[in-house]
């Protein structure tokens, strides 16, 4: 692909502006996205996000070699690490014209990731897929890249479900909700943290929604949820 094929941030900008002064490794890394079925993966060496934690301490995360593109049920998931890159992947499914304007959104995440950055991107400029690169890895960062979806019309509702009532207010409106939907699920709502959250019930939750859906993020959140652990949800939840 032109655009993720490996590369380090290095300037103070999305991601790695997170303790960007405290930290001695000012770069992380953004891997290649490849096509594939998920099989023998493994944690590769290198930094993917870096942040101090709520104890103070520097908190070095670690994912893939690579992002993948996996097909599922004859749809796209795009399955990578930190969460800001869905909103690359969303604009490259409306390039390909998979999607158009005006979704729903379902935001399956321990967080609403829906601060505000200040900065958007509109039409036409929205429709450069150079501009929204940028804009995914330079300007946007794992907690704010909805608002700008919303602001721009990709998005036109965003349903969050983050909760034990969120997931059964899904399953009581989930036949009036149309056609035109993304699924984007953040692994980090199966931290063992919120394990009081019952599990078949949000794998209910994600399966219905995954069905529905035109295209599907995942996100991993290296610095919310053990690497290994997200991965063996998304293989039980897709694979098994």
């Amino acid at each position: 692909m032109k655009h993720y094929n490996g590369f380090y941030l290095t300037e103070k900008l999305g991601n790695n502006a997170f303790s960007f002064e405290e930290r001695k490794d000012k770069k992380l890394w953004v891997p290649e996205l490849i096509e594939w079925k998920i099989s023998d993966i493994k944690i590769w060496e290198k930094v993917v996000f870096e942040d101090y934690d709520f104890d103070d301490k520097l908190s070095t995360n670690f994912w893939l070699e690579n992002f993948y593109k996996i097909s599922w049920k004859w749809k796209d998931i795009y399955f990578f690490d930190n969460h800001n890159h869905a909103y690359y992947f969303w604009y490259l499914a409306r390039f390909e014209k998979i999607i158009w304007d005006n979704n729903t959104l379902i935001h399956v995440d321990e967080h609403a990731d829906t601060r505000d950055p200040g900065k958007y991107l509109f039409k036409p400029d929205s429709e450069d897929l150079d501009k929204v690169f940028h804009y995914t890895n330079k300007v946007f960062n794992v907690g704010n890249y909805i608002i700008p979806a919303e602001k721009e019309g990709l998005i036109s509702k965003t349903i969050q479900v983050r909760n034990t009532q969120n997931l059964e207010d899904y399953l009581d409106l989930r036949s009036t909700l149309g056609s035109e939907i993304i699924l984007n699920l953040d692994l980090d709502f199966f931290q063992p943290d919120l394990d009081f959250i019952d599990y078949d019930l949000k794998k209910k939750v994600v399966l219905d929604a995954a069905e529905k859906a035109k295209v599907i993020t995942v996100a991993t959140s290296p610095f919310f949820i053990q690497q290994e652990l997200a991965i063996r949800v998304f293989k039980d939840i897709f694979w098994e």
